[in-house]
């Protein structure tokens, strides 16, 4: 028989996985494990039930308790992210996790057995195959997941107002061989990234270049070709810049992954804004971040959009320009990606479509590219993956693509 006085005495006493208590599901198991009367009983019962129906866990608490369990932040979690010595609190995770495991295999028939048959009309769940893990499963997975909302995805957003980090769901499932023609670029990109991850000097990076050619897409296809290896991405707002200090200490405990802080469409006006925040994170604080680098795209070579009119009264016009330029110039690689001419956009528009097997005549392929170029007013990877997209509609629609436009 459950011996339910054990587990509410020792779930009184959780301490490094005391966060666990302030989840509803959790919370409504324990008291449920005081064995109260049984209206309060029903009402515990209800409340645990939705909390695993809201994760998909009726038919696997188990499965509930080992997520939260690998998602909690905590003092034993944060050591080990943070490649830190948790041996001394390895003893008490242990004791702890076989607590947690116990009550993820609780059952309505372990409650039947105290109550009676008149609770078997509750609703069932069922513990299911998955367990809590043990300390040495637990600080491998802690190693390569990390814990708290870095354990919740592979990529994340700062918020400005709030100053926290937010994880991204539904991360852009782009790959290197998605993006066409642009090699070198990609190479540049990938190779600086990988020389990151493996410890070796390495560079923050500008990617510069016409809309639509594929920078950021260049960046979140590096983030999932490595993501494996302990890459992450944090997206921040041109407006989180002032922020880097909170930025760099939120993700600087978390040592088991290295960092790509993403500025996209990064462009300042002068005199409007202070870049003084970026040159400084770029050559400073950043530097000494050895989890951390800064990509940013942008449209700009120089970053920032000049007033001719205020340049042309500076007396130290010089001086103005060479501060703008300074600021690009911190970024150790600038990669530029250029809108591929006629010829280039056909290709990428060909090798888009055979990646879904659409086969089309060269000549009417031809004639559908240029329309459609004239259309959106130039050409570009992105264009030509919205083309590739109105075709494959079109002919699974069973209309010829000829007279699309």
């Amino acid at each position: 028989m459950t011996d339910f006085s054990s587990i509410s005495l020792s779930a009184a006493a959780l301490s490094l996985f005391k966060n666990l208590k302030n989840d509803v599901g959790v919370n409504a198991l324990i008291k449920m494990c005081a064995l109260p009367e049984k209206k309060e009983l029903a009402s515990y019962w209800a409340d645990y039930y939705l909390a695993l129906c809201e994760k998909g866990c009726e038919n696997g608490s188990g499965e509930y308790f080992d997520r939260l369990v690998c998602e909690d932040e905590n003092p034993f979690s944060l050591r080990v992210v943070g490649c830190g010595n948790a041996d001394s609190l390895g003893g008490t995770a242990e004791i702890e996790l076989r607590l947690l495991d116990a009550l993820s295999k609780l059952e309505p028939n372990d409650f039947i057995s105290v109550y009676g048959e008149e609770i078997s009309a509750f609703p069932k769940w069922k513990a299911g195959k998955k367990g809590v893990f043990d300390v040495e499963k637990l600080k491998a997975t802690l190693k390569r997941k990390g814990c708290g909302v870095f354990a919740k995805s592979i990529a994340y957003s700062y918020d400005v107002k709030e100053k926290t980090i937010v994880p991204i769901e539904n991360v852009n499932p782009i790959k290197l061989s998605d993006l066409k023609l642009y090699e070198d670029c990609k190479e540049t990109v990938a190779e600086n990234t990988l020389d990151f991850l493996e410890g070796m000097p390495a560079n923050n990076v500008l990617l510069y270049g016409d809309r639509g050619t594929g920078k950021s897409s260049t960046v979140h296809a590096v983030l999932n070709e490595y993501a494996g290896r302990g890459l992450r991405l944090l997206e921040v707002s041109k407006a989180a810049i002032r922020d880097f200090p909170t930025v760099f200490k939120l993700i600087g405990g978390m040592k088991c992954f290295r960092f790509i802080i993403f500025i996209d469409d990064l462009t300042f006006v002068e005199g409007a804004d202070d870049f003084a925040e970026l040159k400084a994170a770029l050559e400073g604080s950043v530097s000494r971040l050895d989890n951390a680098l800064i990509y940013a795209t942008s449209n700009r070579r120089h970053l920032v959009k000049e007033n001719y009119e205020g340049s042309a009264s500076d007396m130290h016009v010089n001086d103005t320009v060479q501060e703008q330029m300074s600021l690009s110039d911190r970024f150790g690689i600038t990669v530029t990606f250029l809108s591929p001419d006629k010829r280039e956009f056909i290709s990428i528009l060909k090798e888009i479509l055979d990646d879904r097997n659409i086969k089309l005549d060269d000549t009417a392929l031809s004639l559908v590219a240029e329309r459609y170029a004239l259309r959106k007013g130039g050409r570009s990877g992105r264009t030509a993956k919205q083309l590739a997209d109105m075709i494959e509609s079109r002919l699974r629609r069973g209309l010829d693509v000829e007279n699309i436009f």
